[in-house]
């Protein structure tokens, strides 16, 4: 009875010591914050008229490094976390009847925003130069117009600075597969369901640690 008290009691103490230090690698992580200028996001699709294409400037979020990539960088899965929010408003065709139809589509007034957040992130290898970028394969869960599904995106990463990283990618999506309708206006003008998203994320490192 003794012994099986001292193991229960070994594995409760083994399992608060994990948890504790899990708690100070995440203080420890490096953040790198959305920049509030710089990035950009476009949604490129078609219709029975002509292509069509649509841009933002605006993404939110941020990005949370572990200290141990940060210092020796080695190819194989990383310890990061990372979410990510775009107004969906924000996206302009220059036409404001396409603004308007998209946005309806998108279902805007109920999920005004666009999210997206890290699960998985892994180095394919590591940069060939000093300041060469780093290319990464991730899972992660998008959420458009109230409709969460799983993506793999190939993200690259590019130091400009020793405070800033711009994250970039692109990946064809159908519309159909997050809820939305391909649009039709006036019996004539319809979407195609594929579209591609492509984007240029700008982020700046936090002074202070994550918490």
């Amino acid at each position: 009875m003794k012994t099986k008290y001292l193991r229960i009691t070994l594995a409760f103490t083994t399992t608060l010591l994990l948890v504790a230090a899990s708690i100070q690698a995440a203080e420890n992580w490096t953040r790198y914050a959305a920049q509030p200028s710089g990035s950009k996001v476009k949604i490129e699709g078609t219709s029975t008229l002509h292509d069509w294409t649509m841009e933002g400037s605006i993404i939110g979020g941020y990005v949370e490094l572990d200290p141990g990539f940060e210092a020796t960088p080695k190819p194989g899965k990383v310890v990061a976390r990372a979410q990510v929010a775009i107004p969906v408003r924000s996206f302009k065709s220059g036409k404001n009847e396409m603004d308007n139809v998209m946005q309806q589509a998108m279902k805007h007034e109920a999920y005004p925003k666009i999210e997206y957040r890290l699960t998985e992130m892994s180095l394919k290898e590591a940069p060939k130069a000093p300041d060469g970028p780093f290319q990464f394969d991730t899972k992660g869960e998008l959420a458009v117009a109230g409709v969460t599904n799983k993506i793999s995106l190939l993200v690259t990463m590019e130091r400009i600075d020793k405070t800033k990283l711009k994250f970039s990618s692109s990946a064809p999506l159908k519309m159909t597969a997050f809820g939305v309708t391909p649009p039709v206006k006036f019996g004539v003008f319809r979407t195609g369901d594929d579209i591609k998203i492509s984007f240029e994320w700008i982020t700046v490192q936090r002074k202070e640690t994550a918490k």
